[in-house]
């Protein structure tokens, strides 16, 4: 009997330390599963070729811990009635969203993984009791945490040599989302210290050392200020609740693993080597002491994000569907299609209303107001335990003000079970209810759908990822052999379509299946796709694509300089040079000019005043006018741009595209540089400029010199 009581604690518990080992990934349409890996083993070891089957393992054990204790007849414990009640209000609210949701392929997987949110929540209640539950689960919280900072520590070491300012990431997509998982392990190990025993204190207190060591390594700004807010809040809470002497305990633990870790970063900062791009010192706390021109730039691309959401909330009161700001982002035209707004309630504004944060935050604020009352009646190992989930769950409540924690999986369900643990821990918070058997089992089979559902998906995503590995090692009939079946059962999916419109040799068939992905998901991507494939015996439908996608990206530079190539194929030149002029008026915008990798140098406005210039009959100080800021644009990616497109292209493992770019496209670039630059030559002699010629046949020469490739040297 005890074993089957303890069943459910201990799913959870593996659950919790899971989460931020293998949630850290997002689902992106992009990357290959090698052929022949399996896809199960690829999620468990939490790859970013199959984040959602990797979140799907997660919420199935959180599903068994619910569903082994639904089946028990036994008392179960319930949370407020109101915090529960608000949260499944979110939860539902999200749910619907699907309904408006032109993406019903991603706001599905989306959907159903905040439902998993409020089963781990349910779940933590239902099962951990107030004995050794809540510190089962903070200890395997911390125990991943740790093993995630050890990873960190070993990434940095080796990358050091390299590139000393490198920023960890282990396991996760960036370094921001997983300092905010770092600090809720920091947390959860510093309680654990301060009510432990030696020699288990120093343990955990050593722990604490290394996850704030790497905390310090992702050089999170965001992460460092929540860490410090949160820090405030748990000395405030512990000095409320704790005797004297347990307050001088927990602060002499406290104060020694934080002077640790200042003392540990300090001297990796100063490990540091000379460097101006880094203000004169290439340490790990360079980024963090230092302003400089890029990290201004993040700021400002930031705040667009910001704007962008707040635009697009007020023209869709009824939201956009959960998980879709990333094909949203650019109707403002404000920036780039980013995948996520870097703020986590602004994000769910835009995506589930302005209702769905209004819910959050009054089903945190009631949480706060239950966890925080009534201390001073409680054990000081409870209060301890209260007020490092509190401070927990308030970093990622900061955190997310500058970025979207809660739509990382690894970060949205630790969050849920510690907000139920919150209730767990605190004096009047949960309720206990004897649930009648007809009512448990139907609450079991929608957890089971709702999870197995999530299952499914994963699955679909694990099959797609694996179709684009065969294409990258040309397998192409094993990958047709996937697809056709995934037409028959994913027939919503819009990415089983694209790559099937990519492998499809039948030119009918290519445009039927890219209709089906404009109909399932009507991506900048896949109209200009379409429009492409059309444009030669259907050039009006193909304008229509376009102009389709200039309306959700209107400042989308692939997209106008299509525009401008289909307006001059089918004969509307005043049309094509006014969007020509429309791509050059684009450089004055933010949109051009606040970049999300300022490293990565745009180019069509710069071929669009060559194509400008080229028009029969333009003068020369007009060709120059266009051509000179060409030719310094150019320089620009050359200069910031091509270095980090050779050094993925010398990627150890293959080459690599960086932000897109490829070698051969580079090529490509340079060449149309090369063009530019000679033209601007031509147009300097003809104005008798000698001066300014030599130097525009001088970026000929350079534009022009071979890539530092062992192919080019050989060439």
């Amino acid at each position: 009997m005890t074993k089957k009581l303890d069943l459910p604690i201990l799913f959870l518990a593996a659950a919790a330390f899971l989460a931020p080992l293998i949630g850290g990934q997002v689902a992106v349409d992009s990357l290959g599963l090698a052929p022949g890996a399996d896809p199960f083993v690829s999620a468990l070891m939490g790859a970013s070729e199959t984040p959602t089957l990797s979140h799907a393992i997660l919420a199935l054990l959180c599903a068994a811990a619910l569903v082994t204790s639904l089946l028990q007849r036994r008392i179960m414990q319930v949370p407020n009635n109101t915090v529960g009640s608000l949260f499944v209000g979110l939860l539902a609210l999200i749910v619907s969203t699907i309904g408006v949701s032109s993406y019903r392929g991603v706001s599905i997987p989306a959907a159903m993984e905040w439902v998993t949110y409020g089963m781990a929540f349910y779940a933590t209640v239902a099962v951990t009791g107030r004995q050794k539950g809540p510190t089962i689960l903070l200890t395997a919280m911390f125990a991943s945490c740790v093993l995630l900072a050890l990873l960190g520590l070993r990434e940095y070491g080796d990358m050091k040599a390299i590139d000393p300012t490198w920023r960890i990431f282990p396991q996760w997509v960036g370094p921001n989302a997983l300092a905010a998982i770092l600090v809720v392990g920091f947390f959860s190990g510093l309680g654990l210290a301060i009510n432990s025993q030696r020699p288990a204190n120093l343990g955990y207190a050593a722990g604490c050392v290394a996850i704030g060591l790497a905390v310090f390594l992702t050089q999170s700004k965001g992460a460092l200020l929540a860490l410090a807010v949160s820090l405030i809040a748990f000395a405030i809470l512990l000095l409320r609740w704790l005797p004297k002497a347990d307050v001088k305990r927990a602060a002499a633990v406290t104060a020694a693993t934080v002077a640790a870790i200042v003392v540990l970063s300090g001297a990796l900062s100063l490990q540091g080597k000379g460097s101006a791009a880094s203000g004169g010192v290439a340490s790990p706390g360079a980024r963090l002491v230092n302003s400089n021109a890029s990290s201004d730039q993040s700021v400002g691309f930031r705040k667009l994000l910001w704007k962008s959401a707040i635009e697009i909330t007020k023209k869709n009161p009824m939201g956009i569907g959960i998980g879709t700001f990333q094909f949203e982002s650019g109707r403002p035209g404000l920036t780039t299609q980013t995948h996520f707004a870097h703020e986590a309630y602004l994000q769910l504004a835009a995506e589930a209303t302005l209702l769905a944060p209004i819910l959050l935050f009054a089903g945190l604020a009631l949480w706060s107001r239950l966890l925080l009352r009534g201390g001073e009646k409680l054990r000081s190992s409870q209060n301890v335990l209260r007020a490092c989930v509190f401070a927990a769950v308030l970093s990622v409540v900061v955190h997310s003000f500058i970025d979207s924690d809660f739509s990382y999986y690894g970060i949205g369900l630790p969050v849920f079970m510690f907000l139920g643990l919150g209730l767990l821990l605190s004096s009047d918070a949960v309720a206990p209810e004897f649930l009648p058997a007809n009512f448990r089992r139907l609450a079991a089979a929608g957890v089971g759908a709702f999870t197995l559902v999530l299952a499914y998906l994963g699955y679909l995503e694990a099959q797609r990822a694996q179709v684009r590995g065969y294409i990258e090692t040309k397998g192409y009939n094993q990958a047709s052999s996937i697809l056709e079946s995934l037409r028959g059962s994913a027939p919503w999916d819009a990415e089983v379509w694209a790559l099937s419109a990519s492998l499809e040799q039948d030119q009918n068939k290519k445009i039927e299946y890219i209709q089906h992905a404009i109909d399932a998901g009507p991506t900048t991507r896949n109209l200009r796709l379409f429009a492409r494939l059309v444009k030669d015996k259907k050039p009006s439908d193909a304008l229509g694509a376009v102009k389709r996608a200039v309306e959700m990206d209107p400042n989308n530079l692939q997209t106008l300089t299509l525009l401008a190539d289909l307006q001059a194929s089918i004969g509307q030149d005043g049309a094509a040079i006014e969007t020509l002029h429309r791509l050059v008026a684009v450089e004055e915008t933010d949109y051009f000019k606040v970049r999300s990798l300022p490293e990565l140098v745009p180019t069509e406005t710069f071929g669009a005043r060559l194509k400008l210039a080229m028009i029969p009959g333009t003068q020369p100080k007009d060709a120059i006018s266009l051509l000179q800021p060409a030719v310094t644009g150019y320089k620009q990616y050359l200069s910031a741009t091509v270095p980090n497109i050779v050094r993925f292209a010398k990627n150890p493992g293959g080459p690599l595209s960086y932000g897109g770019e490829s070698l051969e496209s580079a090529k490509k670039t340079l060449a149309t540089a090369t063009d530019a630059a000679k033209r601007l030559a031509d147009a300097y002699r003809a104005v008798g400029d000698t001066v300014k010629a030599g130097e525009a046949d001088a970026d000929v020469a350079a534009f022009g010199a071979p890539l530092d490739l062992p192919s080019d040297k050989k060439a």
